[in-house]
């Protein structure tokens, strides 16, 4: 079986390097930032450690491949899915695990059927760096089942929600009210703290409250908020417009886009040379703020 990949950031290249160890045949992938000078190590050097071979083109790797994982920005969804019809064909299984929203997402799923392709919407429900290619995912659409049964050899961790795209999204955009909510809520906290120099204690405080084991969702959620304050951003966006659509609040969503988009546009990543601590301490140390 051969395995491709659209876009190759921490997502797709996190379950590539898991399926690689399953032993699935051939992995394929293309990015649009490949030939990019700034992106380009940093890609060969995922692809290298997942034994993931590039392509020239979105449509080659759709061409060549018996399941895509598409992976790309939200904002992206659509036009990636573009420029991989012309590869599109009968028996493809392609599953779109970004945070597009649900309407982009039947769109898809027409533009994959009208070329004979299966669409297969997903959302993934985990932390990729640990899980890698078992992060829980959340599938919906006609071929999702297809889709589980074709992974589970692969120990892929899928659970079937719906027949129709836009369902699992739907459900990750629900979850992501808490989940980005907190980290951004621990952001603001810890830059209190700091500026009262009180954070060992503040976090002490977190641990008697929440358990020892929220240490790790400190460490992850404040480093992750940085490091993927755009992408993030642009999912919120789409979380607070799914809200809206719905004719539910969505107070706590926007308020979290908001601090994404700071955290964003501040600049707070570059700050630390593209190397972001995955430990509270190193965060509050180079963040400057």
């Amino acid at each position: 079986m051969t395995v491709g990949f659209i876009g190759f950031g921490e997502a797709d290249s996190s379950i590539a390097l898991g399926l690689h160890g399953e032993g699935v045949e051939e992995l394929i992938y293309f990015d649009s930032l490949q030939n990019d000078e700034r992106m380009r190590g940093k890609l060969e050097e995922r692809a290298t450690a997942a034994d993931t071979k590039q392509c020239e083109s979105a449509a080659e790797v759709c061409r060549r491949s018996d399941v895509i994982f598409s992976a790309v920005p939200s904002n992206y969804a659509v036009s990636a899915a573009e420029g991989g019809l012309d590869g599109v064909h009968a028996g493809l299984l392609y599953a779109d695990v970004s945070t597009a929203t649900p309407a982009d997402k039947r769109k898809i799923s027409e533009m994959i059927a009208s070329r004979g392709g299966t669409y297969i919407d997903g959302a993934m429900m985990g932390t990729l760096l640990k899980d890698r290619h078992q992060v829980p995912m959340l599938l919906s659409g006609a071929g999702a089942a297809e889709l589980k049964a074709k992974m589970e050899p692969y120990h892929m961790r899928m659970d079937v929600v719906g027949d129709t795209p836009g369902t699992a999204t739907s459900m990750k955009f629900i979850r992501s009210i808490t989940a980005k909510g907190i980290s951004c809520l621990l952001f603001e906290s810890l830059q209190a703290a700091q500026k009262f120099g009180v954070e060992e204690e503040i976090v002490a405080s977190f641990l008697d409250s929440f358990g020892d084991g929220f240490l790790k969702i400190i460490n992850g959620y404040v480093s992750g908020a940085i490091i993927h304050a755009d992408r993030r951003e642009h999912e919120m966006q789409n979380v607070v417009d799914f809200l809206k659509s719905e004719g539910l609040p969505y107070t706590m969503a926007e308020a979290s886009r908001e601090k994404l988009a700071w955290m964003r546009d501040t600049g707070i990543k570059d700050r630390f040379d593209g190397d972001v601590p995955r430990e509270w301490h190193g965060v509050l140390e180079g963040w400057k703020l």
